[in-house]
């Protein structure tokens, strides 16, 4: 049962709603370039809360999950440390500015805060299911959209083994995962009728 990410998302859900009317208010009282620039901030809240709500469905519908520990590249993670820091700083100028705008800052705050729980794996970012994968946004990859796997060990301090699973010559899935939980999920596909590649280090 994927519950951290079940809740994650519902607080998604209702943080970005509340900042859809309270930037729009913002906007009213501002008007202008700058209420402008709260009206469109309020139809991204927007887009993102209906981004939770499918996400909050597909994890819903797809269950019993599996959560894999999968883990990014280090230059994944820098990315995400820069639009996080950029976010935050916006954020807490909006907030402390001579004419604070606290709708907006607030939203800033409010998505760095989403990034990270996202970006930083805080929530588990892939799901084994019965019939496929789903990531943290509801996207899936179900076994029957593939037709072969691939496990290639990855040495070092923390061993991974990346996992790549496609149909014919086009990649639907590559993601990093400690040895066990690749095996688990190289059995499912097995089951599943997909075919192994040769296996690389």
């Amino acid at each position: 049962m994927p519950t951290p990410s079940l809740a994650f998302h519902v607080l998604a859900v209702t943080g970005f709603g509340a900042c859809i009317p309270w930037l729009l208010q913002e906007a009213e009282s501002l008007g202008g370039r700058r209420g402008q620039v709260d009206v469109a901030v309020a139809v991204a809240a927007g887009g993102l809360l209906l981004l939770s709500c499918h996400a909050l469905a597909s994890l819903w519908l797809a269950r019993p999950l599996t959560a894999l520990r999968s883990r990014a590249e280090v230059g994944t993670y820098v990315l995400v440390l820069a639009g996080v820091a950029t976010l935050g700083l916006l954020g807490l100028h909006l907030l402390t500015s001579a004419e604070p705008r606290p709708a907006l800052g607030g939203f800033c705050l409010g998505l760095a805060t989403w990034l990270s729980a996202l970006g930083f794996q805080l929530v588990p970012s892939l799901f084994l299911g019965r019939d496929g994968f789903v990531d943290h946004l509801g996207r899936r990859t179900r076994f029957t959209e593939l037709e072969w796997f691939r496990l290639r060990k990855q040495d070092g301090e923390l061993p991974r083994t990346w996992l790549q699973a496609g149909r014919g010559d086009t990649l639907r899935l590559e993601v990093r995962l400690p040895h066990d939980e690749a095996e688990r999920a190289r059995g499912q596909m097995v089951q599943a009728g997909l075919a192994p590649r040769a296996q690389g280090r």
